[in-house]
């Protein structure tokens, strides 16, 4: 595991000590700054040159990223035109867009996934020849300590890894996290009508109206609720050939769950990326 690999500890120590990643393992800098440190996962490994030329991103693409114009996976245009549309589908004419906190989280934000996810290793991907190839090509002679502890953006999909089904690893998800108690309560009586009705499977009594594990609120109340929400996601899906996963919580965010479990948790920092209201023109 890579929380207990001793090089990865060192590294963390020595990075959070130079300030190359805070306590969260994040890079410095801020939205309200307009800018933050070069990439580093949570252990202080910073991108290389060949990292960006095996995922396939560019110089520009991490100065947006860097920028906060534009999450990796898009263009500051498409990320624009994402934004509006989704308060459009969040609030019609948005009089009160202060009812929606909307941030983005996973690896399109931060550039590598978190805790939960580390990065492939040789002995991982015995049984995938081809991803084993890639991932040689790739790291070369590099030992491990050097390499990276987390997965970065797209790093499956690039490595061409299947998963337990034997499935293509797809690009990575761009998550969006929408905290809204008006939603809230909105999907609250979809999902008290749905219950009555007959509607809802096994699975989503099973799980309940907010996730057990993962606090946000039961995704079939949410879309039956909020169609153009769904809408949205599907058709940004399809211009950026990757997954958009909304997800919805109180208006407080997540819990915080940094002493639970694996310690990963999604809880409001001030280092969060805000999506706001593009201002009209």
């Amino acid at each position: 595991m890579a929380d207990e690999d001793p090089g990865y500890l060192k590294r963390r120590q020595e990075s959070q000590a130079k300030g190359f990643i805070d306590s969260d393992g994040r890079v410095p800098g801020s939205q309200r700054e307009g800018i933050r440190a070069w990439p580093r996962d949570d252990t202080g490994y910073r991108v290389q040159p060949r990292d960006l030329a095996f995922l396939g991103l560019t110089w520009q693409q991490v100065d947006w990223w860097r920028r906060y114009q534009a999450p990796l996976g898009t263009t500051p245009r498409q990320f624009k035109d994402m934004s509006s549309s989704l308060f459009k589908a969040l609030c019609s004419g948005c009089e009160r867009p202060k009812d929606y906190d909307v941030r983005l989280h996973g690896s399109w934000a931060f550039f590598f996934s978190g805790g939960h996810k580390n990065f492939p290793t040789e002995r991982e991907l015995a049984g995938q020849p081809l991803a084993l190839e890639k991932l040689r090509e790739w790291m070369g002679s590099t030992p491990a300590g050097e390499r990276p502890a987390r997965r970065p953006f797209d790093t499956l999909h690039k490595l061409g890894a299947v998963d337990e089904n034997g499935m293509a690893v797809a690009p990575s998800d761009g998550d969006v996290h929408i905290s809204s108690d008006v939603m809230v309560t909105a999907a609250r009586k979809k999902w008290d009508e749905l219950k009555n009705a007959g509607k809802l499977t096994d699975e989503d009594i099973r799980k309940g109206f907010i996730h057990q594990k993962y606090s946000f609120i039961n995704r079939t109340a949410v879309r039956e609720a909020f169609p153009k929400l769904a809408k949205w996601a599907a058709m940004w899906k399809e211009r950026l050939g990757r997954a958009v996963a909304p997800s919805l919580f109180p208006s407080s965010g997540p819990p915080n769950k940094s002493q639970v479990g694996n310690g990963v948790s999604t809880h409001f920092r001030d280092t969060d990326w805000v999506v706001a209201l593009p201002p009209k023109h």
